[in-house]
């Protein structure tokens, strides 16, 4: 209960309500660009900050590998779960936002961990970035593989690997994690209204578009909506798990793990749909985009972060 009466969970409910009563809120798209910017921007901020006061140990670069690890499990799970009522172009495309991580859901969970003065990991942020591109690479991998016609396996590695690497919001991400990194920490406070204090506002406000959007996209999903449905309230708990298992493995603390449980358990619906856009136009957004942003990102948000920090708790603690 008090998840869910958190403000920024509240804001989000709020735009679904705002949808089903058919209210005359717009946001216009520039806004939302905007915000989207400025969270990811704030977060690496904050997070390479963060990591310029950690030692750089096996433990971190373990974790990013773990990271990159269960991106690359999980489509590879999905996608032969998926191929069972889809084509393998659409399994595919929601195998790869399945692999890969919703940064608002993270960015919702760091919100929760702050709000109560919990620490993390800095180096947790730069997790984001190493599960973005193996689960793009692997999604395209496997409909090009499994794809019925001579041409399939040719495809622009190298385009693929740019638009992973260079898409606006992990670029952002991480450039701004590398100016947090390097910068001289006793500046960090001129920072404190931009980066800090207005975070969970500009976080409310964000969330209330995301909870409008969500409602939108629920109607899309039209073909095969049961099975869909029941894959996206299931996957984030099974996924979530994988995370799980990686952090006990790695003796992550109860913080960090909460974190990785969260980013298995989500999915993209922006820096993946945009690459999938480009390289893999076969795929159906209706159904990637109903499933991530419809109904896992507010199950994940509503629902699935008490689970994981009980889990969590429960066996990292």
């Amino acid at each position: 209960m008090e998840m869910i009466l958190d403000p920024t969970i509240l804001f989000f409910c709020l735009g679904v309500l705002a949808i089903w009563f058919k209210s005359n809120i717009e946001i216009p798209p520039q806004i939302t660009k905007f915000l989207s910017y400025y969270l990811l921007m704030s977060i690496g901020f904050k997070g390479g900050i963060a990591l310029a006061k950690e030692n750089l140990t096996t433990q971190i670069f373990l974790t990013m590998g773990a990271g990159a690890l269960a991106a690359i499990l999980v489509p590879l799970i999905m996608f032969f779960i998926l191929r069972r009522k889809l084509d393998n172009q659409n399994a595919a495309g929601i195998a790869a936002c399945y692999g890969s991580v919703s940064a608002v859901t993270f960015l919702t969970g760091v919100s929760w961990l702050e709000n109560r003065g919990l620490t993390y990991g800095g180096h947790m942020v730069a997790v984001i970035a190493m599960m973005d591109t193996p689960a793009i690479v692997v999604g395209l991998l496997l409909s090009k593989i499994f794809a019925k016609n001579n041409d399939g396996l040719k495809f622009s590695l190298r385009t693929t690997l740019h638009d992973a690497f260079f898409n606006g919001s992990i670029f952002i991400l991480l450039g701004s994690l590398g100016i947090g990194y390097i910068m001289n920490p006793t500046k960090a406070h001129d920072y404190q209204v931009f980066v800090y204090d207005i975070f969970k506002g500009f976080l409310c406000f964000f969330l209330l578009d995301l909870g409008m959007s969500a409602a939108r996209q629920l109607k899309e999903l039209k073909s095969n909506a049961v099975f869909l449905t029941t894959v996206a309230l299931v996957a984030p708990i099974v996924n979530s798990m994988v995370g799980l298992i990686l952090a006990k493995l790695l003796h992550l603390s109860v913080e960090n793990g909460f974190l990785l449980m969260i980013m298995t358990a989500s999915s993209s619906y922006i820096a993946v749909p945009a690459a999938l856009k480009t390289n893999l136009p076969e795929a159906s957004p209706s159904m990637y985009l109903s499933m991530s942003l419809g109904l896992t990102f507010p199950f994940n948000i509503l629902l699935g972060m008490p689970v994981y920090w009980n889990l969590a708790q429960r066996f990292l603690g």
